[in-house]
C-alpha cells in the first residue's frame, strides 16, 4: 500500500488537471456545448470504399471515436493510412457509407448525424465546422480580407465583422506590426497571388476560426509555417479550446533563443489573443507530421492501414505513468516499458471525466468501478493468480485493519495512489481491506502483467521489502 504524498501532475499546461467541460471556464458560449460527459464528435463503426466493382477497395476499416469539448486532438499516421479520408467524411466532403458520424448542433440542442443525408442537410452540417485545409482553398479573385468576411456571412455576424476579421489577421502576423511589435504593411487587401505559401495558410485559418467553431477539421495546417506563426496558430486554437493561465501566456513570450524551433509570440499578441478567444471549448482534430503540435495534443489517435491502432489521451498517459512510476515494482523498469504497461490499461478517457460504461465494455478488465460502501480487497485475502494491483483514478477509499476483531482506520486515499503490490510481491494473503468511501474508479493491472515486470525489477525490490514487512501495506 503506498503511503506517498499524491503525485504532482505532470501535464504541461498547468497544475491542475483540466477538464474538457469547463463550464466555471467556459466564459462567453459555455451553453453550445453538449451536455457534461457528451462527446462534440462521435463516429462508431466507420468503412468506406473507393472504386465500384472489381476495383472497389476497403480503405477505413470499423474505426470508433469519440472527441470531447475543448481537446486538441492529433491525427497521426503514414500516408495512405486512411487519415485525410477519415477527416473528409468527417466534414461531410464525403458520403459516408457506413457507420455513423454525428456531430453537436448546439442550435438544435442535439446531435446532427451525417449517414443517408441530403446535400442541404450536409451543408448546414459543414456549417458548423472550421476547415483548415493543406491547401488553403483561399478565392484568388478576393483579397484576404474579403475572404475572412465570406466565412462570416455563412453564419449571423458579430457586432463588427471588419474588426474581427483585422484582428485575426493582425495576431497571425499579417496586419501592421511585426513580432517585435515594429512596423509593417499589412496584407488585409492582398489577393492570394500576392501573397507566400505561409502568408494564404495564415489567412486560411483566420477563415475558418472566424466564426468560432466548436469542432475545426485541419489538415497539416501549420506545414507552411514558420515556428513562430505556427506557434501563433496552436495558441489560438489552445486559447479557443479553454481558459488559459496568465503564467502559461507569459511562458508563451520568450526570447528567440528560448524560443528555438517551437516558436514563440510577442509581447502585444497576449493581449491581442485574449480579446478574440472570448468563447471556449473549441475542437480541434488534426492531421499532422509537425513535432511542435504532436508535444501540445490532448489526445493522440494514431491510424495504420485504415484502422484506427491507438486512441491515447495525453494526460491519462501521464496520469498512469506517474502512478507506475512511483510504485516500486514498476520504479526500476525502463520508461518505455512503464508506458507500454500505460498504454494497455488506457481506456482514451481524460482523468477528469467519469468512465461510462460503454468504455468499460471497450476496453473491459483496465477499470473497474465501485461504488461507496464495496470492499475492492478485503484482508486476509489469498494471492492467487486472480489477483491484482490498483492505481485510483478517480474517488476516494478508506484503508482498515482488523486487529483483535475491531477494524482501525489506517488511511484514506484518493487519485493516483496504488495499492495492492506488496501482497503480489510477497505473495501472502491481503493484511489490510480497501474500501470505497465515494464512487470509485481504479486502474487494474492484473497478475500475469505484473508477475512480468516484477522479474525485471527483481534487485531493486529486494532492496526495499524490508521497509515494506513492517509496514501497513495491502
Amino acid at each position: 500500500m503506498s503511503s506517498k504524498a499524491e503525485p504532482q501532475n505532470p501535464l504541461p499546461w498547468g497544475e491542475e488537471l483540466p477538464s474538457f467541460l469547463p463550464v466555471e471556464e467556459a466564459g462567453v458560449g459555455s451553453s453550445r456545448l453538449p451536455p457534461p460527459g457528451q462527446p462534440v464528435l462521435r463516429i462508431r463503426g466507420v468503412n468506406h470504399y473507393f472504386g465500384t466493382g472489381d476495383t472497389r477497395t476497403q480503405v477505413l476499416f470499423d474505426n470508433t471515436l469519440e472527441v470531447m469539448p475543448g481537446e486538441m486532438v492529433i491525427m497521426s499516421g503514414p500516408s495512405g493510412s486512411g487519415k485525410t479520408t477519415l477527416l473528409t467524411l468527417i466534414g461531410g466532403l464525403r458520403t459516408l457509407q457506413e457507420g455513423q458520424i454525428e456531430v453537436w448542433d448546439a442550435d438544435r440542442g442535439n446531435y446532427r448525424t451525417l449517414r443517408g443525408v441530403d446535400e442541404a442537410e450536409l451543408v448546414q452540417i459543414r456549417r458548423l465546422i472550421g476547415f483548415i485545409f493543406q491547401r488553403h482553398n483561399l478565392f484568388d479573385s478576393l483579397t484576404a480580407l474579403q475572404n475572412i468576411r465570406m466565412a462570416q456571412q455563412l453564419k449571423n455576424s458579430r457586432p463588427d465583422p471588419d474588426s474581427d476579421a483585422r484582428e485575426l489577421l493582425t495576431y497571425l502576423l499579417l496586419g501592421e506590426k511585426d513580432i517585435q511589435g515594429k512596423p509593417q504593411k499589412n496584407r488585409f487587401h492582398y489577393k492570394p497571388a500576392q501573397l507566400s505559401g505561409g502568408q494564404r495558410q495564415r489567412v486560411a485559418v483566420a477563415r475558418a476560426l472566424v466564426n468560432r467553431p466548436k469542432l475545426v477539421l485541419a489538415d497539416e495546417p501549420t506545414a507552411a509555417l514558420d515556428a513562430n506563426s505556427g506557434m501563433a496558430v496552436v495558441a489560438l486554437l489552445q486559447s479557443l479550446a479553454r481558459q488559459r493561465s496568465e503564467a502559461e501566456m507569459r511562458r508563451l513570450v520568450r526570447s528567440p533563443e528560448e524560443a528555438g524551433e517551437s516558436g514563440r509570440l510577442g509581447e502585444w499578441q497576449v493581449p491581442l489573443l485574449k480579446r478574440i478567444a472570448t468563447e471556449r471549448g473549441t475542437t480541434s482534430l488534426i492531421v499532422t507530421h509537425d513535432a511542435r503540435i504532436m508535444n501540445l495534443a490532448d489526445r493522440i489517435v494514431h491510424m495504420e492501414r485504415g484502422r484506427i491502432e491507438s486512441n491515447v489521451v495525453v494526460a491519462e498517459r501521464l496520469f498512469v505513468r506517474e502512478g507506475l512510476r512511483q510504485c516500486p515494482a514498476f520504479a526500476a523498469i525502463l520508461p518505455e516499458e512503464q508506458e507500454k504497461i500505460a498504454d494497455h490499461i488506457l481506456i482514451g478517457v481524460h482523468p477528469n471525466e467519469p468512465v461510462r460504461p460503454d468504455h468499460l465494455a471497450a476496453k473491459p478488465g483496465c477499470v473497474e468501478v465501485y461504488q461507496p460502501g464495496e470492499v475492492i480487497v478485503r484482508q486476509g485475502e489469498p494471492v492467487n493468480e486472480h489477483s491484482k494491483f490498483y492505481l485510483i483514478r478517480r474517488g476516494t477509499v478508506e484503508v482498515l485493519r482488523e486487529t483483535g476483531g475491531l477494524p482501525e482506520k489506517l488511511t484514506e486515499m484518493g487519485p493516483g495512489r496504488y495499492f495492492g503490490e506488496v501482497a503480489l510481491l510477497m505473495d501472502q494473503p491481503r493484511n489490510a481491506t480497501v474500501r470505497a468511501l465515494t464512487r470509485v474508479e481504479v486502474y487494474t493491472v492484473n497478475r500475469v502483467t505484473f508477475d512480468r515486470y516484477r522479474s525485471v525489477s527483481l534487485p531493486f525490490i529486494e532492496r526495499i521489502l524490508a521497509n515494506f514487512r513492517a509496514g501497513s501495506r495491502v
